[in-house]
């Protein structure tokens, strides 16, 4: 025993003793430089460009075998802007020599100085490494396939890496097909020691900046990285980034943004997971988490996202984009909640809460095909008023739209989109929606029900239905845009509505009052004002009890008119001054091509009986139309002129002119004139009739006379 011990101990002496003398040999005879333009070379056969390392090559041999230089660069592709696609200034890599012999690689700290990468793509649309990608494929199908070597039943290599720091570096990218760049610049990564199962803290920064959007980004990322012996699990605890932008669209003051989050990655279960998210911006916060499977086959999804609550003018002030609405108060109190869920392409949002200000929608959102798209929702409003969040009005206004209406114009009536709809004829839309409250246009409704269904360039809302002025609505619209311009048909009713509240919240005038309904089957072309009143077509009824029509009083007219005929009418009853009472009002419309006729309208009062025919041309803004009238005889007061001259006269009102002054012009002379006309017919056939008996009886006396 003793003399095997003696011959293992110098069998170690003798293996020390050469491994000193080869380092010693090595250390002060080896010279690494005098082999670098072997090396050179070489990499500018393998790489097909210009190689050059400008520093000494430094080796150290022992604890650590390692290599230190400087100076590196790749010369760039011909026709390409800069001189090398790739610069290091300083480049540190050493491993433990005696760990290797265990099977144990242990780096020391990977120092990367001065990192240079000019990515380049020309007007043709060609990379600046895309001969080595080419040179890299077409060298892997030479190569015959390498045999898998059986594993011997031995331990794994364990690696591990004392760290990593890259300093200075510098990523720009040059595409001048699109006319665009981009320059990733003070590139930094520092990490502390790399290896299974060990908690790592990583630190790391790049400045951004682009031409097109003029900007520049600032980010950092601090976060403890960590993996389990296998190298299967990985995790990012205390993730903190932050970005700190300006430029074009952003605040002038810069926008900052940062996320924060604890992360999960499973190579195993292939999923990843992030809880505690936060997102912190301009004015705005939002917390959640989120799950991820199948990352490498089939990704799926699935978090919920909480947005706190923000002032929606604050964010979009900053931006450089003011938000003005008619009630400063509005789009000051933003926020909400959803779940969401991502699978085979289809996104969910499921539930789907938002509140803004006083009002809260819930429901849900599906896009099952992201492509067209296809999307399903159903949406539940408690209430909203429409016209808080309308455009102040300005005296600019209207000129600005006069504005905008000419240079539509000139172009044709064409906008600056070529095809506005071409979005609508992909679309596959079906959608339920409920409001429980709503005022838009300053019109209130309560109970509105809407079916919104948008297939192949046809959009339809049908049923539509609310609850208002005391009345109800029902109705279908349809929205064709598969032609080069875009149809509306609407087929609507209004029943039980005081129409006198309606038109004076809608109109801002209250020139009808009274209890009715309105039928109206109509379609139009176009979208401009002058388009739609050249192509209305349709029908439309409509019927009023118990009401009034502002602004005129037609028996106060006839009153005036007979007067200065010499007519004497003092005793007249003219019912309310400045409008004339009805007990009822009927009519109905053909519409033709914007010609809007009616020719049966029946007004019932008190005081008169009406009848009305004529046309309203709307592409001429002009209005002829004959109102008939006829006073009711037992009003005309007892013992009047008025009486017996006009009393069941039917006399004529002519009304002319623009629709929104129009002139009123009784004929009274012509009724007169037919009234005597009646009474001298009466009178011939009054003659007449005593002629004929005069005639008789002679006849009769005759004929008596001839046969006694």
């Amino acid at each position: 025993m003793r003399s095997l011990l003696k011959v293992l101990f110098g069998l170690i002496l003798v293996i020390v003793v050469l491994a000193v003398g080869v380092v010693v040999y090595l250390t002060t005879v080896f010279d690494p430089n005098e082999h670098k333009p072997r090396i050179v070379e070489q990499a500018k056969k393998e790489l097909g460009r210009d190689i050059a390392i400008e520093q000494d090559l430094s080796v150290t041999y022992s604890p650590w075998l390692g290599l230190r230089t400087g100076g590196v660069r790749v010369g760039n592709a011909a026709g390409f802007k800069a001189k090398n696609m790739a610069e290091i200034d300083e480049l540190d890599i050493r491993v433990k020599l005696w760990p290797l012999l265990s099977q144990r690689v242990e780096v020391d700290t990977l120092v990367l100085k001065g990192l240079r990468l000019n990515l380049e793509k020309d007007a043709q649309g060609k990379t600046n490494w895309a001969d080595l990608t080419e040179k890299a494929a077409a060298d892997a199908e030479q190569k015959p396939a390498e045999k898998e070597q059986p594993s011997d039943g031995g331990s794994a290599v364990q690696f591990s890496v004392q760290g990593i720091q890259i300093e200075q570096g510098r990523v720009s990218w040059d595409d001048r097909q699109a006319g665009k760049q981009y320059v990733l610049d003070g590139v930094r990564l520092v990490t502390g020691a790399l290896e299974p199962g060990a908690s790592v803290p990583v630190e790391a920064g790049v400045l951004f900046t682009s031409n097109a959007p003029a900007m520049k980004l600032d980010a950092s990322l601090e976060v403890t990285l960590s993996s389990d012996d296998d190298l299967a699990v990985f995790k990012a605890d205390g993730l903190t980034l932050l970005l700190d932008a300006e430029g074009e669209g952003l605040p002038s003051g810069g926008a900052k943004l940062s996320l924060k989050a604890n992360m999960v990655a499973d190579t195993r279960a292939d999923t990843l997971s992030l809880d505690q998210l936060e997102i912190t911006g301009p004015a705005m916060k939002a917390t959640g988490n989120v799950a991820v499977s199948g990352m490498k086959t089939n990704p799926q999804a699935k978090g919920k996202l909480k947005i706190a609550e923000t002032n929606l003018k604050t964010l979009a002030s900053m931006f450089a984009t003011p938000i003005e609405t008619t009630d400063p108060n509005a789009m000051t109190k933003a926020g909400g909640e959803l779940s969401f869920d991502y699978a085979n392409g289809a996104v969910k949002l499921d539930p789907f809460k938002i509140t803004l200000d006083d009002s809260e929608l819930d429901g849900f959102v599906h896009v099952l095909k992201t492509d067209g798209p296809v999307v399903r929702t159903k949406m539940t409003l408690n209430e909203i008023d429409l016209d808080r969040y309308m455009p102040p009005a300005a005296a600019g206004s209207q000129a600005g739209a006069a504005k905008s209406d000419g240079d539509a114009a000139k172009n044709g009536g064409k906008t600056a989109s070529a095809d506005p709809f071409g979005g609508l004829r992909t679309l596959d839309f079906e959608g339920d929606f409920k409001i429980g409250k709503l005022k838009v246009n300053n019109a209130r409704m309560s109970n509105v029900t809407a079916k919104v269904v948008s297939k192949g360039g046809v959009l339809k809302v049908d049923p539509m239905a609310a609850d208002l002025y005391q009345g109800k609505f029902n109705g279908s619209t349809t929205f064709d845009a598969r032609g080069k311009q875009p149809k509306l048909a609407l087929n609507n009713s209004l029943t039980g509505i005081q129409v006198g509240p309606l038109l004076k919240d809608v109109a801002g005038e209250d020139r009808l009052t009274g209890n009715g309904e309105l039928h109206a089957n109509v379609s139009m072309v176009g979208l401009s004002e002058a388009d739609i009143k050249r192509s209305l077509n349709g029908t439309s009824r409509f019927a009023f009890t118990d009401g009034a029509l502002k602004g005129v009083n037609i028996a106060e007219t006839v009153r005036k008119a007979s007067a200065a005929l010499g007519i004497e009418s003092k005793s007249m009853e003219t019912g309310t001054p400045g409008q004339t009472d009805f007990s009822e009002l009927s009519g109905s419309l053909q519409m033709t091509n914007g010609i809007v006729r009616n020719d049966d309208l029946q007004a019932k009062s008190p005081l008169l009986r009406i009848e009305g025919k004529g046309k309203v041309d709307l592409p001429n803004n002009s209005i002829d139309y004959l109102v008939i009238t006829e006073l009711v005889k037992s009003l005309a007061g007892q013992g009047g002129k008025s009486r017996d001259e006009l009393s069941g006269v039917p006399i004529p009102v002519r009304v002319t002119g623009p629709l929104d002054n129009p002139s009123y012009r009784p004929d009274l002379q012509a009724a007169i004139n037919a009234k005597a006309k009646a009474k001298i017919d009466e009178k011939k056939e009054e003659l007449k009739q005593k002629a004929e008996e005069k005639v008789k009886e002679k006849l009769d006396d005759a004929l008596k006379g001839l046969f006694r």
